[in-house]
């Protein structure tokens, strides 16, 4: 695993704002590793000898969990073989299945020192740390044959220039797949949500200005989905590392899913010839 490469957000907001601090404490100030071990233990596992499936319930930091990962990845039609840049991967957790469940290999990149560091703990733990690299950054031009983001892009500024940045690091015909939330029509959208505090690290646009900056970054859109009806409803919450107020953050996130103020959706693009 590598921290979060430079040129990905914007620079001149986030040296106003210093985005960039802001979004690592708010989730690196947690002991992720000794929270997963004692809930290991818990549970009956060996933390030092686990299985990628025995971390599931603790490793997919989105909601809906495992259940998400696996349809996000059917959608985006992940095969073996294939070179993934999973950009913000938090614990490893989708790292880790689409390495051992899809029989990719896989870069993870993340902004958060210490889930870095606990990525890379709980991989080798599970014996999957020759299938999931740690590289330099930055990343060679046509490097991978897919870019994934789940739950991520909220936090970044430079929609346009994320575009042209996995833009740069996909092969010719590579796709780019991600899970996120979306500025809706019905208002501004109540904080404290899942992913930020206020406004100061959340960056929410439309879908179609979320298209446009990708398009504008070089992709192109095959699917935009809408699937807010698959997040209505979600409950409970990741014990190990989420805020104590998570419950408050959630239902924040419905309330405004529901009444059109945020909109969940997925995209698939492609980086166009």
């Amino acid at each position: 695993m590598a921290a979060w490469p430079h040129g990905i957000h914007n620079e001149e907001e986030a040296g106003m704002t210093d985005v960039e601090a802001v979004v690592q404490r708010y989730y690196g100030d947690r002991p992720v590793i000794q929270r997963i071990d004692d809930a290991l233990r818990a549970g009956g596992v060996d933390p030092e000898r686990p299985s990628h499936r025995d971390l599931w319930p603790f490793d997919q930091l989105h909601s809906r969990g495992i259940v998400a990962t696996r349809e996000h990845a059917e959608c985006a039609g992940m095969q073996a073989g294939m070179y993934v840049l999973d950009v913000g991967c938090g614990l490893g957790g989708a790292s880790r299945y689409l390495a051992a469940e899809c029989g990719c290999r896989v870069a993870a990149i993340d902004l958060t020192p210490n889930f870095v560091e606990a990525a890379r703990i709980l991989t080798a733990r599970c014996g999957l740390a020759e299938r999931i690299d740690a590289l330099a950054l930055p990343f060679q031009d046509g490097t991978f044959d897919h870019v994934w983001s789940y739950a991520v892009t909220m936090n970044i500024a430079d929609k346009e220039g994320l575009g042209r940045e996995i833009t740069r690091v996909l092969k010719p015909s590579g796709r780019f797949s991600c899970n996120e939330i979306a500025r809706g029509s019905g208002g501004a959208p109540v904080f404290p949500l899942p992913w930020a505090d206020n406004e100061v690290s959340s960056f929410l646009v439309s879908p179609a200005e979320m298209r446009a900056a990708l398009e504008a970054g070089g992709l192109s859109v095959l699917e935009q989905i809408d699937v807010t009806a698959t997040r209505l409803g979600e409950t409970g919450r990741q014990p190990v590392i989420e805020h104590d107020d998570f419950d408050l953050r959630l239902h924040n996130l419905q309330s405004c899913l529901a009444d059109g103020r945020l909109i969940a959706q997925f995209i698939l693009a492609e980086k166009r010839s």
